[in-house]
């Protein structure tokens, strides 16, 4: 047998035989451990955490959360009494006194003051930006809403995001109002919430609201419900039943919004009925013409920044209108844009445009625009137009209509064009059809200096006359003449007497050849003896020839003088004198005819014509028909009573006129 091993040899074999772990087992091992280690260490906090936050409710994060919260909306954030920040396993926010205040600018001092809020949100969904609300309940809430002149907003910690109020699910509100101001817009108004009583995510009866306030500084009272209130609180499409009331006028709102606090992709309808369209539209700050007593409707949604009014229908006095409008505001400046049509419009319904009473013209029709100042009667209207009004906002309008009821002439074809670019007004063209001619109206108003300045320039014709006249009545006139002329004025003032009153400028009517009856020339120029040769012979209604005619006026503030007045037929030249005054709306012009054929009994003598615009007098007796009288009874007592005819007897010697540089004239 072989010798035993040693100890010494068997320690030093146990020593080498040392045990070893391979670097793969290491590599496993090692992070796994750690990472698991590290995992439960996270998981026993959260646990604490939320056991603690759970038992403590939170409370003792007061203190932080309004430190927080006033450091990063960067105004005044306190809670007077409870409150509560905890997960259940939802976050649930509790807070009794909370008070948020509104910036420095705002007229209110709190944008958020409740009494009591609970409010829950879903964790999961607020970690990745849902801002849902599973629930909420407000007790004694105000709010606090508001909009200054440079747009900044109350309610957005940047002061200009616009309002969104996150999806509800379930909902509890009592003793709640809100305050909504905007400068801008000049709208102030207090609502009251009707009390929300939410369980079980249903809600039976209407989300109602009632209010009041100003809008344009007109006040107005409010009354609607949301009528859908389940899929209100669930953030789906809301009924809406609303009605504003403001001074004589009546404005209904029907239909549903894609959100309670949203417009966008809105399907409503909209009826308004007053007695002057100024006032509701007054109340989105825009300022339009006075109407007669409308009635009118419209479909209205809204898209981005644009208000859409589709579909129009209704009437305004005793014209009917249809077509759309869009109000947007581009840049922060409001701008209508639309197209605006009528069947039937009556001439009434245009006087209050002009600055004609519109109550005068109810109650007394066409003589309603007639007034008597001093004990004369002045048709031109002196009530202010809305000029400050047209600083406001910009627009671009286009009007048509089959047919203007008159009651006299027979006008149609009617086309507008009207543009407001900062103050500045342009309707052109203004068109329409007349006896079978056209007219065409350029009116350029100026409000951006003062006083306002006002440009006419006005294309007539060519016009038939003998149709222009039978269209008033005048059914024997006798006349297959045409008139041309073109007016162009230029006056100052916010009236349109003012503007007028002090024009300055042109006024041409021009005559080219066509013929007139006998009797209209022999009468006019009192030429008794042909006259009677006339009647005698049955010649009366025979044609004579008309070679040119011209009625000039040269304006100067407000008065206009011929410049000239001249007709020429066959048988006589006409030529006429004198002035008109647009200042005081009277005249005082004459005519005489000088004969080109003998007569033993002409009166060879003006014709007056004076008086005012409204009511305008001829008078043929002239104090150079009376002196041809006396002179006439002098000679048949001096003489012999033959000798009396002398002072009446025409030798025919007028003249032709050179009528090249009149008819010249209509292409001016």
């Amino acid at each position: 047998m072989g010798p035993e091993p040693s100890a010494c040899a068997t320690g030093s074999a146990d020593m080498d035989a040392t045990p070893t772990i391979s670097p793969r087992a290491t590599t496993r091992l090692t992070p796994l451990r750690i990472l698991g280690g590290v995992a439960l260490v996270l998981l026993a906090l959260c646990v604490a955490a939320y056991a603690y936050l759970y038992v403590t409710r939170g409370r003792f994060l007061k203190g932080p959360f309004v430190r927080v919260a006033t450091e990063m909306s960067g105004r005044a954030v306190t809670i007077d009494g409870d409150f509560q920040l905890y997960l259940d396993p939802h976050i649930r926010f509790v807070a009794e006194g909370l008070r948020v205040a509104n910036p420095g600018w705002a007229h209110d001092p709190a944008l958020v003051t409740t009494r009591h809020i609970d409010l829950s949100m879903n964790f999961w969904s607020a970690l990745f930006g849902n801002r849902a609300i599973r629930s909420v309940i407000i007790d004694g809430g105000a709010f606090g809403l508001e909009r200054d002149k440079r747009g900044r907003n109350s309610w957005s910690f940047d002061s200009t995001a616009p309002l969104d109020i996150p999806p509800i699910d379930v909902a509890t509100v009592t003793g709640t109002g809100v305050h909504y101001r905007d400068d801008l817009r000049r709208i102030d108004v207090k609502l009251r919430l009707g009390d929300i009583a939410a369980t079980d995510k249903r809600i039976e009866r209407p989300l109602t609201f009632t209010g009041s306030g100003t809008a344009m500084g007109a006040p107005f009272k409010v009354t609607g419900a949301l009528t859908t209130p389940q899929t209100t609180i669930t953030g789906g499409r809301t009924g809406l039943d609303l009605h504003v009331t403001v001074a004589d006028t009546k404005v209904d709102v029907t239909g549903t919004l894609p959100g309670a606090t949203r417009l966008d992709g809105a399907d409503l309808r909209l009826v308004a009925a007053g007695r002057n369209l100024q006032t509701p539209f007054a109340l989105i700050g825009i300022t339009v013409p006075q109407t007669r007593p409308y009635r009118i409707s419209a479909a209205l949604t809204k898209s981005g920044d644009e208000f859409r009014f589709t579909r129009i229908g209704g009437k305004f006095g005793d014209s009917d209108i249809a077509g759309k409008l869009t109000i947007r505001r581009p840049e922060g400046r409001l701008r209508i844009d639309g197209a605006l049509s009528s069947k039937v419009l009556d001439i009434l319904d245009i006087g209050p445009w002009l600055g004609y009473s519109p109550e005068r013209l109810d109650a007394m029709g066409g003589k309603g625009a007639v007034t008597v100042v001093a004990g004369r009667p002045r048709v031109l209207p002196d009530t202010p137009l809305a000029i400050d009004g047209l600083r406001d906002y910009d627009a671009h309008l286009t009007y048509t209509a089959a047919r203007l009821r008159t009651g006299t002439a027979v006008i149609t074809g009617i086309d507008a064009d009207v543009t407001l670019d900062h103050s500045l007004l342009r309707l052109a063209p203004v068109a329409f059809n007349l006896a079978g001619g056209r007219m065409v109206f350029a009116v350029l108003l100026n409000a951006r200096v003062k006083p306002v300045v006002t440009d006419y320039d006005v294309l007539i014709g060519p016009l038939p006359l003998g149709r222009l006249l039978s269209s008033f009545d005048v059914v024997n006139s006798g006349t297959t003449a045409t008139v041309h002329g073109r007016i162009k004025l230029r006056g100052t003032g916010d009236t349109v007497r003012k503007s007028l009153g002090t024009a300055t400028g042109r006024v041409a009517l021009v005559f080219p050849t066509g013929t007139l009856w006998v009797r209209n020339v022999e009468l006019a120029k009192l030429d008794l003896q042909n006259y009677l040769f006339a009647v005698f012979g049955r010649k009366l209604k025979h044609p004579t020839e008309i070679r040119c005619g011209l009625i000039a006026f040269t304006m100067v503030n407000g008065i206009g003088t011929a410049d000239p007045i001249l007709f020429d037929t066959k048988r006589a030249v006409f030529r006429g004198t004198g002035q008109i005054n647009v200042r005081d709306e009277t005249m005082a012009l004459s005519v005489q005819g000088d004969s080109k054929e003998f007569s033993l009994f002409s009166g060879q003598s003006p014709i007056a014509i004076s008086g005012s615009f409204v009511a305008p007098r001829v008078n043929p007796i002239s104090g150079k028909l009376i002196g041809r009288a006396a002179a006439a009874v002098a000679l048949g007592v001096a003489l012999t009573p033959v000798a009396a005819i002398l002072a009446f007897v025409d030798l025919g010697d007028g003249k032709d006129t050179d009528c090249a540089p009149v008819l010249a004239a209509r292409h001016g």
